[in-house]
C-alpha cells in the first residue's frame, strides 16, 4: 500500500493561517498512520520539504521507519540561501502574470535541456503549465508558503543525522537551484547507512518530472533490497 500525505497548507489538506512547526508536521504524519492502523514499519519517502519532515520523523519515531528515501532535500535550511528563492517565489505568486511566472518557475526548477523540450512539445508544455500555474495557484497562497516556511527555517538535523541508522537512499540533482547538491553530500556523509545517487544536470523539479521512470525505479529497487 502506498500512502501520499498532503501536509497542512498543501493540496487537499486544510490551511490554517498561522505559522507551522515541524512538530505539527510530525504529529499529523503519525496521526495518519495511526488512523490507517498501520503498525508495520514503513518505507518513508520525502522530497524537498517532505524530505526535511522525513528526517525528523525518522529521528522522533525510529521504530516506525524501515527505510528512508530523501529526494532533493537538506539537513538544514540556510536563511542566506532561502531568502532569494523566497523573494523569487513571492514575485511569481503576487507580481507576475501566469505566462511570465511559468517561465520563471521553469528556470528555477528544471534543467536547460528539459526547458527546451517543454518549449518544443505543446502537449508537455500545456500539462506542465496546468500543474505549476493553474492547479498550484488554486491550491496554495503566498501565506500558505509563509506558514510552512516558519517550520522549515528552524529545521536543522545536522547534529542528529548519525542517529538515523535505517537504510537511506539520497537522490539529488546536480543543478538544483533551490537546494544545492552539497546538502546531499552532507546527508550522505553524516547518515551511517546511506547511499547517494546524483542526477547529472537535474534541477529541483526534475526529480519527479524530468525522468520520473528512472527515479521511480531507483526508489523501487532500493525498497526491494530492504524488504527483509
Amino acid at each position: 500500500m502506498v500512502v501520499a500525505l498532503d501536509n497542512r497548507g498543501i493540496g487537499g489538506s486544510s490551511r490554517p493561517n498561522y505559522p507551522y512547526t515541524m512538530d505539527m508536521f510530525l504529529d499529523e504524519t503519525k496521526a495518519l498512520l495511526d488512523s490507517l492502523s498501520i503498525q508495520q514499519k514503513i518505507h518513508l519517502c520525502g522530497i524537498s520539504m517532505g524530505g526535511m519532515i522525513a528526517q525528523n520523523f525518522a529521528l522522533k519515531y525510529p521504530d516506525m521507519v524501515k527505510t528512508l528515501t530523501l529526494l532533493a532535500t537538506t539537513p538544514y535550511l540556510r536563511e542566506q540561501f532561502a531568502q532569494p528563492i523566497r523573494e523569487e517565489y513571492r514575485a511569481i505568486m503576487q507580481d507576475l502574470d501566469l505566462e511570465e511566472g511559468f517561465k520563471r518557475k521553469l528556470d528555477l526548477m528544471f534543467s536547460k535541456s528539459f526547458i527546451r523540450r517543454v518549449n518544443e512539445e505543446e502537449v508537455l508544455r500545456n500539462a506542465l503549465f496546468d500543474t505549476l500555474m493553474i492547479k498550484s495557484a488554486s491550491n496554495a497562497t503566498w501565506q500558505d508558503l509563509e506558514n510552512r516556511g516558519a517550520a522549515l527555517m528552524k529545521h536543522d538535523t545536522r547534529g542528529n543525522l548519525q542517529k538515523i541508522t535505517q537504510p537511506t537512499l539520497i537522490i539529488h540533482g546536480t543543478e538544483d537551484k533551490f537546494i544545492p547538491v552539497e546538502n546531499a553530500y552532507l546527508l550522505d556523509e553524516k547518515i551511517p547507512n546511506s547511499k547517494l545517487i546524483t542526477l547529472e544536470g537535474f534541477g529541483h523539479g526534475s526529480i519527479l518530472i524530468e525522468d520520473a521512470e528512472r527515479v521511480n525505479n531507483l526508489i523501487w529497487n532500493f525498497i526491494q533490497e530492504n524488504l527483509d
